[in-house]
């Protein structure tokens, strides 16, 4: 029973050190959100792609140059 407690009273100071040693933010300070980008799928596959990665061709939006190629013939 002793080295329970023993075993207990040493991880409740590891993680006070621990919460002690992590840097602090200023007061009101916010963390930036990542930005989203748009996701639209490939029109030949259904592949979902960053809206600023796809290939445009003719109106239609492709995962890559080989799948525009591909529907263009």
């Amino acid at each position: 029973m002793k080295f329970l407690l023993l075993v207990a009273a040493v991880l409740l100071a590891w993680s006070a050190l621990r919460a002690l040693r992590r840097p602090v933010a200023p007061h009101g300070a916010k963390r930036e959100k990542p930005a989203v980008e748009n996701m639209v799928p490939c029109h030949r596959c259904g592949l979902h792609v960053p809206e600023k990665e796809a290939v445009t061709r003719d109106g239609k939006r492709y995962c890559s140059e080989e799948h525009a190629r591909e529907e263009s013939q």
